[in-house]
């Protein structure tokens, strides 16, 4: 006979999600509750505790949900995780918006709805409509939505993305810019804030959310840049002299400067692509906010900044990453460096 419990896992780290605890033969699991009041875990328990004098021939239907309603219930279990502010509470949200998107105008609203035929085209869909490297998050992200919603909602036998497989990204040049373009792109940019935006980018190294985050908090007692980014990972990052000169250049700092829809999005890269027309620099690939991160990184690699630094910098998770990244430029430096031997 089946066990039920609840409790509070990894509360010391600040996690308040409630968790059900199924004990069954002697084999133990635990599931997210997706609630962080004791009164609603408790009113799990009570419902679970209940189903033991309910007739079988009712507990044999077949459970289901509303893929809305499962998708607000993940965000809710999210927030609680990581923080209604943080980045990945928030990407989330940004990635789970395709699979409603996608579901409606497939006529899928319940969970069982999205069957393993269903993931397969969703998937097929998602890889056609985004880069890549987009895709396969916005793949991991319902992977891990699926997984938690299987679990908590207690749907036997639905594991629709188990068997789906993320595409595999093809490698090629990062595009950047050189310091004199992005000289020449910051002269034209539409206002001091945007060259400032485009600044914390091009000489920090910050990706486009975490720029839009800056503010008078952002700038430590000690002089370094404070920054929460990929995972809600902390970072205090020095402040180049370069940086510093545009900082000050700005004048007033204030918080929320660069909190509105025109940083943010798609829509913050418009500004970007005028202002390269209007600052005449022939840009090989896309003109985008992002690209100033790649400019950060392959100036250090071309002004011969040593590689671990430059994945300090970049707060890549390890130095294979900054190498898989931007091994190119080091290759094209082989011939320089083979012929620095007269």
């Amino acid at each position: 006979m089946k066990r039920y419990s609840i409790l509070q896992r990894y509360k010391s780290r600040g996690n308040t999600t409630w968790y059900g605890r199924i004990s069954d033969g002697g084999i133990i699991r635990y599931i997210s509750l997706g609630v962080t009041r004791k009164s609603d875990a408790l009113e799990w328990l009570n419902q679970q505790n209940a189903r033991k004098f309910i007739p079988e021939s009712l507990l044999s239907e077949k459970k289901d949900k509303g893929l809305q309603v499962a998708v607000n219930a993940y965000l809710d279990h999210a927030s609680s995780t990581h923080g209604p502010d943080s980045l990945t509470y928030k990407a989330y949200g940004t990635k789970l918006k395709n699979i409603l998107r996608w579901s409606e105008r497939n006529d899928i609203s319940t969970l069982r709805d999205f069957s393993r035929e269903a993931a397969s085209k969703f998937v097929s869909w998602v890889c056609k409509e985004f880069a890549p490297k987009t895709a396969r998050e916005i793949i991991r992200v319902t992977k891990q939505f699926c997984k938690w919603a299987g679990e908590t909602f207690e749907i036997e036998g639905w594991a629709p993305m188990s068997f789906v497989k993320s595409p595999k990204l093809q490698k090629r040049k990062k595009d950047f810019w050189t310091p004199e373009q992005i000289d020449r792109i910051l002269d034209a940019a539409p206002s001091p804030d945007f060259r400032l935006f485009w600044s914390l980018m091009a000489f920090a190294g910050l990706r486009q959310a975490e720029a839009c985050a800056f503010g008078p908090g952002s700038l430590t007692d000690e002089g370094r840049l404070h920054v929460v980014g990929k995972g809600d990972k902390e970072a205090f990052l020095p402040i180049s002299n370069r940086l510093n000169y545009e900082i000050a250049r700005h004048g007033k700092i204030t918080e929320g400067m660069f909190d509105a829809p025109m940083f943010k999005y798609s829509r913050a890269n418009d500004a970007i692509r005028l202002a390269v027309e209007k600052a005449g620099v022939r840009s090989d690939g896309e003109a985008t906010n992002h690209r100033f991160r790649h400019s950060f990184a392959s100036n250090l690699i071309r002004a011969s900044v040593n590689i671990k630094a430059v994945q300090q910098l970049m707060r890549h998770e390890n130095v294979q990453i900054t190498l898989d990244t931007y091994s190119h430029l080091l290759q094209d430096d082989l011939t320089e460096a083979a012929n620095a031997l007269k």
